[in-house]
């Protein structure tokens, strides 16, 4: 009798496991009330190896994300989820990363993100009209979001890269360097802190607010000798520089 209620018990397991992987992602997407500025397109597959053929977020595309499950992760309630996302011959973002869902938090860990510098700038309030070249690298070993009443960042260790920065403006092509910007979590806000080591003598201090995905940022800008030489006749759109001769930056 208990052999017989062992291999019933191993075959019902056995069955809603086979039922389980074999649901279509589409299925589940469907039963989740997304926010209104998130539209997806393009869903195949099953919640073990999904793909969406483009998320749409806020009028930005991320192309062709992909998606596998971690079987032995729900044993213990905390679902983990490899995500890939972009590729080189496609427009928008190109990424992946390691997303650990539980009750209470999101972490997502090993997270590789390269982006069109252009397609960043774009976003912000900047005082002359610009197109940025080259690509943004961003690489977090890890991040913590708290899903409570609203969403707060909790912890965040990692780094952004623009190298060989350079923008078109003022109907000249100006190299700029390299960027960099260190990433980390203050009172629930993502922040990113610019080196002051670059030709700009740029330094600035970005912050991104999860609950309202509002952008802010303050720094100045302190010519230096690297300073290029195009851009000093667009310094009297920055205002005028204080006594240590710099330049407000706040947005």
């Amino acid at each position: 009798m208990k052999k017989w209620f062992a291999f019933t018990a191993i075959f019902l397991s056995s069955y809603i496991a086979f039922l389980v992987a074999n649901t279509p992602l589409s299925l589940v997407i469907n039963n989740v009330q997304l926010p209104k500025d998130i539209v997806l397109q393009g869903v195949s597959g099953s919640i073990w190896q999904g793909e969406i053929s483009r998320v749409t977020i806020d009028n930005n595309a991320i192309e062709k994300v992909k998606t596998t499950v971690s079987f032995w992760s729900l044993f213990g309630l905390s679902p983990s989820i490899q995500v890939s996302f972009g590729d080189a011959m496609l427009s928008g973002p190109e990424g992946k990363l390691n997303l650990t869902v539980s009750s209470e938090q999101l972490t997502l860990t090993e997270v590789e993100l390269y982006i069109s510098a252009n397609d960043i700038a774009q976003q912000l309030p900047l005082p002359i009209p610009l197109s940025a070249q080259g690509n943004v690298e961003l690489f977090l070993s890890e991040i913590v979001i708290v899903t409570g009443n609203q969403l707060s960042c909790s912890k965040a260790e990692g780094d952004v890269l623009w190298s060989r920065a350079g923008v078109v403006a003022l109907e000249q092509n100006i190299k700029l360097g390299k960027f960099s910007a260190e990433i980390s979590c203050a009172e629930g806000d993502l922040l990113a802190k610019v080196s002051p080591k670059n030709n700009l003598g740029l330094s600035f201090d970005g912050g991104l607010t999860l609950t309202t995905q509002k952008i802010s940022g303050k720094g100045y800008l302190k010519p230096g000798a690297k300073f290029p030489s195009q851009l000093r006749s667009a310094l009297s759109f920055l205002g005028r520089p204080d006594n240590q001769g710099r330049y407000l930056l706040r947005f």
